[in-house]
């Protein structure tokens, strides 16, 4: 089933393991219990997609799975559902448990920690994991002993246009497979190649979503997207996926969450790349104004949560984060926005989405069309791109963006031009929240 961003593969995924439970159980009472009872196993490359899909089963209020994991990777509103296989002895685990209940959690997230601590001392999840029909694990840890004597005759894998074959194959191939459903998008970032080029020249950048599509199996092909604007899925429909993408939503239905923030910014930002000694790149001038536009977001109502920051360069990342971290924690809500590299923000969304492209002299990371696809994919109602207008666009597919945001209205700013606008909403924003915290204390 190869998906277009926001097609939403994964609900489907959800949607479709409660179908087969419902089929197992009639299959089982009509024809008796089969010799390999039917079990189900979701995998995946990375934690974040195999707690998606079963947060989709939570959400549908199906809760009989175990998520097989290390403690520290798996979402925290999955945590009584899982069985913690790869952190040492039952001791050790449970000192982890509890030294998660120390850390800063939220209310709810201390909730689920809770239960996962009595379901550990109980070991309930140990026991159920021989009877229970669906089980989530990564690629990783499909070798993890607790799942030595188990058969999964139906195995799903998500996000498998991202998996090395070899990868694919682990959970295909221990679990004596014999139904298979694959999910991904092809046209988004593949599998990393841990630095040779004798390993792209070997093939292994080929995926089994690839090998199997080349063999002649026919795909199902998912084309509608229900996440972006249709201003913002326009572009990718139209650099990415020849014009065959469907809107599955309105511009109605993705009003602006601000009158005075664009759908679709380009803001051009005039500054200098400079590198760090491991060669990742930042830009110091991306980096404030993109912290200012934050504050101006959040000081006008928009939910940090509701916002993420992607980048191209992990050192852009760590000083977006360390000047985020200088902002005023009391008046700004600064640690719920996301800061992340594209790559890590795979299938990933948010309502804003700043993305800073750092660089501006040559194009490297930034000119690969999957990672363009992946970066320009992300927002719902608001995609801002801060980045130097000279050096993007020179360059075939960045000039075709910035045409797409010249072509909206306030689509194209210089930060000279809007930045006292942002500094205006800062500085009410502030007198009034100074106010308030006088007030706070005379009341004391």
């Amino acid at each position: 089933i190869p998906g277009v961003f926001g097609a939403g593969k994964s609900y489907l995924l959800s949607v479709v393991i409660l179908f087969l439970v419902q089929l197992f159980e009639s299959s089982e009472a009509a024809e008796g219990p089969r010799t390999a009872p039917w079990k189900l196993l979701i995998a995946s490359s990375t934690n974040v997609a195999v707690d998606r899909v079963l947060l989709g089963l939570l959400d549908l209020g199906f809760e009989d799975f175990i998520r097989v994991g290390s403690i520290r990777k798996i979402t925290k509103a999955i945590l009584p559902h899982s069985l913690h296989a790869g952190s040492g002895n039952d001791n050790e685990q449970l000192k982890e448990l509890l030294a998660l209940m120390k850390e800063d959690l939220t209310p709810a997230e201390k909730i689920y920690v809770r239960k996962s601590i009595e379901q550990h001392k109980l070991g309930t999840n140990k026991t159920i994991l021989q009877q229970v029909q669906v089980v989530g694990v990564t690629c990783a840890a499909c070798p993890f002993p607790c799942l030595n004597a188990l058969k999964f005759p139906v195995v799903m894998l998500d996000e498998c246009s991202q998996m090395t074959e070899p990868a694919s194959l682990l959970p295909i191939a221990r679990f004596q497979c014999e139904k298979l459903v694959l999910v991904g998008d092809p046209k988004q970032l593949p599998p990393t190649i841990q630095g040779s080029e004798s390993g792209h020249e070997k093939g292994l950048e080929q995926t089994l979503f690839d090998r199997l599509c080349l063999m002649g199996h026919d795909p199902v092909l998912l084309r509608t997207q229900y996440r972006c604007h249709p201003a913002i899925s326009a572009v990718a429909n139209e650099l990415f996926y020849e014009g065959h993408l469907i809107d599955g939503v309105s511009e109605e239905e993705r009003r602006p969450l601000l009158d005075w923030l664009p759908t679709l910014c380009f803001y051009s930002v005039t500054g200098v790349e400079q590198t760090e000694r491991d060669n990742s790149f930042y830009n110091l001038a991306e980096v404030h104004f993109t912290v200012k536009l934050l504050q101006a977001l959040l000081a006008s109502g928009v939910d940090g949560s509701a916002i993420g920051v992607i980048t191209l360069y992990k050192s852009q990342m760590s000083k977006i984060q360390n000047s985020l971290s200088s902002v005023s924690s009391e008046a700004f809500n600064v640690r719920a926005v996301q800061v992340s590299t594209v790559d890590a923000f795979q299938g990933a969304e948010k309502e804003v989405v700043v993305l800073s492209c750092v660089r501006t002299r040559q194009m490297g990371f930034i000119d690969s069309e999957k990672r363009m696809n992946v970066a320009l994919t992300r927002a719902k109602r608001h995609l801002l791109v801060v980045g130097s207008l000279a050096c993007l666009s020179r360059n075939r597919l960045w000039g075709r963006v910035i045409r797409h945001c010249k072509g909206r209205e306030n689509g194209l700013q210089h930060v000279s031009q809007c930045e006292q606008q942002l500094n205006d909403i800062l500085r009410c924003y502030l007198e009034k929240w100074k106010e308030e915290e006088q007030n706070k204390k005379k009341e004391k």
